[in-house]
């Protein structure tokens, strides 16, 4: 949110300006003798005045990102029901309710599935000269779940599932496969699952929540990660970094 991103440049300005504040005082007591009674009490109001705002900041920005915990929960609840196909070649007048049902009966196996268990199917995003995934609202949850559970079937074909993360939970998906690997980060109704080097599964939710397990656990994967959604072999990065990166990009979607 903008409000959270104004809210940090405050902190900063301010840590700024009473730590100017400060050295000024500071440098006053260094070059009196004696000081005058009202310099001690005026250094301890303000003192305690820094401390106080700094307090209600922090208090404030715990606030702001539980607001924002709880919109990207929200959200994350209005995407329960959809899922996103990748890979299907793109073609002029295409009819995708026929092609995501040729695809549930023919490679998921799913033959009590019909047309009528989608309520929505489009592409994705502006066409970029490759194809863009399939999105696709189902009618129930169940209808949803069979085509989850099915979607290893699809292996070696080219077409991979995957849940419709929020901008946010996609950004700590990819910086979590980033510093974990591919093979022990992967996401389940709209949270991201992680292995941890001492074998035991853990679900988060948040940037914050990934950053407490990357302190905790700070050696880098040495797999090669592959992106979410295409598949493809990247570059690695020191976790920090990555954090630092997918924390801008929220602080830009947020806008």
């Amino acid at each position: 949110m903008q409000l959270s991103s104004n809210l940090q440049q405050l902190e900063k300005l301010f840590a700024s300006r009473m730590g100017a504040y400060e050295d000024k005082l500071k440098k006053v007591a260094s070059d009196s003798t004696t000081l005058h009674p009202d310099f001690t009490a005026l250094s301890k109001d303000f003192n305690e005045f820094k401390s106080f705002v700094m307090a209600t900041l922090s208090n404030i920005k715990s606030q702001l990102e539980l607001i924002s915990l709880g919109l990207d929960r929200h959200e994350t609840a209005m995407r329960r029901k959809v899922l996103l196909i990748h890979g299907i070649p793109e073609k002029q007048n295409e009819n995708l309710h026929s092609t995501v049902l040729a695809l549930t009966n023919d490679q998921l196996k799913l033959t009590d599935f019909k047309t009528d268990c989608v309520s929505v199917c489009h592409r994705l995003g502006a066409s970029q000269g490759k194809p863009r995934p399939v999105l696709v609202r189902f009618m129930n949850i169940e209808s949803r779940q069979a085509v989850w559970d099915s979607k290893t079937s699809l292996k070696g074909t080219g077409v991979t599932i995957s849940e419709f993360l929020t901008k946010i939970r996609h950004g700590v998906f990819l910086s979590a496969r980033k510093h974990f690997g591919v093979q022990h980060c992967w996401s389940a109704d709209g949270k991201i699952v992680l292995v941890l080097p001492d074998k035991s599964r853990y679900k988060i939710e948040s940037l914050n929540e990934l950053q407490a397990l990357i302190k905790k656990y700070p050696i880098i994967c040495t797999d090669t990660v592959e992106s979410a959604v295409q598949g493809k072999p990247s570059t690695l990065k020191p976790a920090d970094a990555h954090v630092k990166t997918i924390t801008k990009m929220n602080r830009k979607g947020r806008r």
